[in-house]
C-alpha cells in the first residue's frame, strides 16, 4: 500500500500564518529586560571600598597569625634577654632582634606570588577588577600590617632599650625594605612556582647576615655617627621599592593581556 507523498516542511510552515509583529511591544520587552539586567548587576556590583576590605578574607589567617607570632616572639626574646642579662650590650641585642623585619616581609610573600606564579591566575582574572588592582590592594594590606608591626616593635624596643623610637624604627625599616626590594625584584623576573621559595632563600640570607652582625659588635653599626648612612640606605631602598612596584604593575598588565581569552 503506497503512502501519500508528504509535503515539504517549508510548504507546511507557509500554511500557518504568524500573527503580526507588534514592534512597539517588542521594543518595550527589550527595554524591560535590559532594565532588569541593569538592576540585577547593580545589586551585585561591588564598590572599590568593599572590594578592598573583602580582600582581607582572601589573605590567609595564617599570615596574620604568623605576623603576630613574630612580634610577640621577638618581644619576649628581648624582654627575657634583658632580664637575664645574657647579652654584652643593648646594641648587640637590637641587631639580633632586627631579624624580625625580614620575617614580617616574608610572612605574606606567598599571597603575592600565588597570583603570578600559581594556578590562581584564571580565577583572579575573572573578577571585575584587574590583576593589577588586585595585586596592589593585597600588597597595600600586607604593607600596612607590616608597618603596624614595625611601629609596635620600635615602640617596645624604645622602652626596653631606653632609645629614641625614631632610631629604633629606622634600624628596623632598613632590613625590612631590603627584604621587600629583593622579593619584588624576584617577583618581576621569576614567574614560576619557585618564586616564593627564592624569596624565602633571599630572606633567609638576610637573616643570616643579621645574626652574623649581631655577634660582631665591633662594627658599631648603631652609633650616632652612622645614622646618616642608615638614612641613605632607607631612601635608596624606598626608591628601589617604588621602581619595582611600578614594574610589577606593568607586569600584571602584560600578564592580564596575554592571559585573557580571545573570542
Amino acid at each position: 500500500m503506497n503512502k501519500p507523498p508528504k509535503a515539504p516542511v517549508p510548504d507546511i510552515l507557509r500554511e500557518y500564518l504568524s500573527p503580526p509583529i507588534d514592534r512597539q511591544r517588542m521594543k518595550e520587552t527589550i527595554e524591560g529586560a535590559a532594565y532588569i539586567l541593569r538592576q540585577t548587576q547593580g545589586s551585585r556590583r561591588m564598590s572599590f571600598r568593599q572590594f578592598y576590605f573583602v580582600q582581607l578574607r582572601f589573605i590567609s589567617k595564617k599570615v596574620w597569625g604568623l605576623q603576630l607570632l613574630i612580634v610577640l616572639g621577638i618581644g619576649m626574646l628581648v624582654h627575657n634577654a634583658l632580664q637575664a642579662g645574657r647579652w654584652s650590650g643593648d646594641v648587640q641585642l637590637l641587631m639580633l632582634a632586627s631579624i624580625a623585619t625580614p620575617l614580617l616581609a616574608l610572612a605574606g610573600v606567598q599571597t603575592l606570588t600565588r597570583s603570578l606564579s600559581f594556578n590562581m591566575l584564571e580565577i583572579e582574572l575573572s573578577t571585575k577588577y584587574s590583576l593589577e588592582k588586585l595585586t596592589m590592594v593585597r600588597m597595600s594590606l600586607l604593607g600596612m600590617a607590616d608597618i603596624v608591626c614595625l611601629v609596635l616593635l620600635a615602640a617596645f624596643f624604645s622602652v626596653e632599650l631606653q632609645q629614641e623610637i625614631s632610631f629604633m624604627l629606622l634600624y628596623l625599616l632598613v632590613p625590612f625594605n631590603l627584604t621587600c626590594l629583593g622579593c619584588l625584584v624576584l617577583l618581576n623576573r621569576v614567574r614560576t612556582m619557585n618564586c616564593g621559595y627564592y624569596c624565602m632563600i633571599y630572606g633567609g640570607f638576610l637573616v643570616l647576615v643579621q645574626v652574623i652582625l649581631a655577634f660582631t659588635p665591633s662594627l658599631q653599626l648603631y652609633k650616632n655617627s652612622t645614622v646618616g648612612g642608615w638614612l641613605i640606605l632607607l631612601l635608596l631602598t624606598t626608591a628601589g621599592i617604588a621602581v619595582e612596584i611600578r614594574k610589577l604593575r606593568a607586569t600584571c598588565k602584560s600578564i592580564e593581556v596575554v592571559s585573557r581569552p580571545v573570542f
